[in-house]
């Protein structure tokens, strides 16, 4: 599975509200984990995503994308921009990719924006 490509459909699909799209890129088994919660299972994020986020007004701009030699896990460098354009915060994502589909996404912020 091309894991660079997989996590910009990810981006893609939460930015344009394509939450089959979204759905489609996770594995069943997917988490992610980040510094305000845990989100155990692919349905439980997709509804997440759908429902619960704070602000869904939002785009994520991304500055650089890696990917390690063995494809199983990609790094994103980014910034989650509110409607207005102003920079909510800075992300690094790092990703698990299976041949399922993204397996976990372990995400790290920058809240000052620097």
């Amino acid at each position: 599975m091309d894991g660079p490509a997989l996590t910009r459909t990810y981006y893609r699909a939460i930015d344009d509200g394509d939450y089959e799209a979204l759905r489609a890129a996770l594995a069943a088994e997917f988490v992610h984990r980040r510094p305000d919660m845990t989100i155990e299972g692919r349905e439980e994020f997709v509804s997440f995503m759908r429902s619960d986020r704070p602000d869904t007004e939002t785009e994520h701009a991304l500055d650089s994308v890696y990917e390690a030699e063995d494809g199983a896990r990609v790094a994103v460098e980014g910034r989650l921009l509110q409607a207005d354009g102003n920079v909510w915060f800075r992300f690094v994502d790092m990703f698990e990719i299976s041949e399922r589909g993204i397996k976990a996404i372990r995400t790290y912020t920058d809240v000052h924006g620097d």
